[in-house]
């Protein structure tokens, strides 16, 4: 059990000890620059008093001797003693072998200048600044050493933790591979069914044609709506699009049929509208059944599950998918919308994986007793002034949409779905 990104914490504690590094060996470096400038002036301006009896007339083995004794010194790297006239008189140190900064100081005796002395001091390199501060140096890798210990011993999961997120991620793996069989299944009984529907419509010469549902006044109408701010679909082709449509209304017929038993009510009581297509779904129930009502939203939720396991798969794949937005609603007569046109209205107030109601008080009731609503934020219109959002549900209702969900994920679809 290893800490969560430890790989990227040594990376920054790495970073961290070369920058420790770097202004150790820069605050050295200025701190002995300025050392060795003090120390170059004060010792030119002492050789200069020490030397200037000997310079008129010139003593060179007196300079000598001086030029060798201020030498004895680590820090000079070579000393040269001059006459007025720039004539070298006395030299000392290891001139050939290190080089360094230069300090030049002229010797003046009754306002004129009898000589001048050059004292060059070592410039230590960055190895020798190393060296010097390895004891720093050390001190700092051992700091971050610790700090790496304690990051793993404090960030390390609990062995609970680790085990949630194993048998969470063993969860998630085996519900999409689920979702990947019964797609790859749907794929085939859907061909199927197209030669089936392709036969039938070549024998049957005339066909009546399906009306178009007509909401009642007294309905209620979901619509679920794609989340597209960037217009996916409207650049995706048919070919593309159609096959998803046709996931998406396989999922709701399914989400569909087991509310329909798990609230024991009949397939009549939920009417599709409206099925998948660029523009959503529509489903409708009737106002004065409750239960209907409550089953119209349990389903909403059964679908935004499934949806969410269908985008997390797709986008894995890198294959088109949108995330889903959906809201309830009954007719607005003071804004002339029929319930369909509010429901459809309503959804475009929504972001993804968001769902909204705008139903009578009789109605959000019962609902409320098992859903937690917000009001709409910054309602502007009497449909939004009425309108809730749902924020969340209590355990019984979201381990029902959870059932639900795993028992359709589990199903084998079958071949007239």
């Amino acid at each position: 059990m290893n800490a969560p990104r430890q790989g990227l914490f040594a990376s920054l504690l790495i970073v961290s000890f070369a920058l420790h590094t770097f202004l150790l060996v820069l605050a050295t470096t200025h701190q002995l620059n300025e050392n060795r400038a003090n120390q170059g002036q004060l010792m030119t301006s002492q050789l200069v008093t020490d030397s200037l009896t000997e310079l008129e007339p010139a003593n060179t083995v007196s300079l000598a001797l001086l030029a060798n004794r201020y030498a004895t010194n680590p820090s000079v790297a070579s000393i040269r003693i001059l006459d007025a006239n720039k004539q070298v008189l006395a030299t000392g140190g290891l001139a050939k072998t290190r080089e360094g900064e230069v300090f030049v100081r002229d010797a003046i005796q009754n306002e004129q200048k009898v000589g001048s002395v050059e004292i060059t001091l070592i410039q230590p390199s960055t190895g020798e600044i190393l060296r010097n501060q390895w004891l720093m140096i050390l001190v700092s890798l051992i700091a971050h050493s610790v700090l790496w210990l304690i990051y793993r011993a404090i960030a390390r999961p609990s062995r609970k933790e680790y085990l949630e997120r194993i048998n969470h991620e063993a969860r998630l793996k085996h519900e999409l591979q689920t979702l990947s069989q019964a797609l790859e299944q749907e794929k085939h009984n859907t061909a199927l069914a197209l030669a089936q529907v392709e036969q039938q419509s070549q024998s049957k010469s005339k066909l009546k044609e399906m009306k178009p549902v007509v909401l009642d006044d007294d309905a209620v109408a979901l619509s679920i709506q794609f989340y597209d701010p960037k217009q996916l679909l409207n650049s995706v082709s048919p070919t593309v699009a159609v096959p998803y449509f046709n996931l998406c209304q396989l999922f709701l017929n399914k989400s569909i049929d087991l509310c329909l038993q798990h609230y024991k009510l009949n397939s009549p009581d939920v009417v599709i509208v409206q099925s998948f297509n660029e523009h959503g779904a529509v489903l409708s129930v009737a106002s004065d059944k409750p239960e209907a009502v409550q089953c119209l939203v349990m389903v909403n939720n059964v679908f935004q599950l499934l949806s969410e396991v269908l985008y997390k798969r797709y986008r894995e794949e890198k294959r088109f998918v949108l995330q889903t937005r959906s809201a309830l609603s009954t007719a607005v007569p003071s804004m002339s919308l029929s319930a369909q046109q509010a429901a459809e209205r309503l959804v475009q107030q929504l972001v993804a994986k968001e769902s909204a109601l705008q139903l009578s008080h009789e109605l959000l009731k019962p609902l409320s007793e098992h859903y937690e609503l917000l009001a709409m934020p910054n309602p502007s219109n009497a449909l939004t002034r009425h309108a809730f959002m749902i924020s969340g549900m209590d355990g019984e209702t979201a381990e029902i949409a959870q059932n639900i969900r795993s028992e359709i994920l589990k199903s084998k679809p079958s071949s007239n779905s």
